[in-house]
């Protein structure tokens, strides 16, 4: 999971960090983290206080 969240912060790809990782699946890998940290890859790389992309203004 550290690697993986470490290759995520740095602008990969979730699909390419799945399969780096060893996930067949990016949404198997988007399951597994939800599992281990109760949030999406990408929430857990938000800062603190931002809003999720569909919520911010255009």
């Amino acid at each position: 999971m550290r690697v993986a969240l470490e290759q995520l912060a740095s602008g990969r790809p979730v699909g390419v960090v799945a399969r780096h990782v060893g996930y067949a699946t990016p949404s198997a890998f988007v399951a597994a983290v939800r599992r281990e940290t109760g949030t999406t890859p990408s929430a857990v790389l938000r800062p603190a206080g931002a809003a999720p992309p569909e919520l911010r203004r255009r």
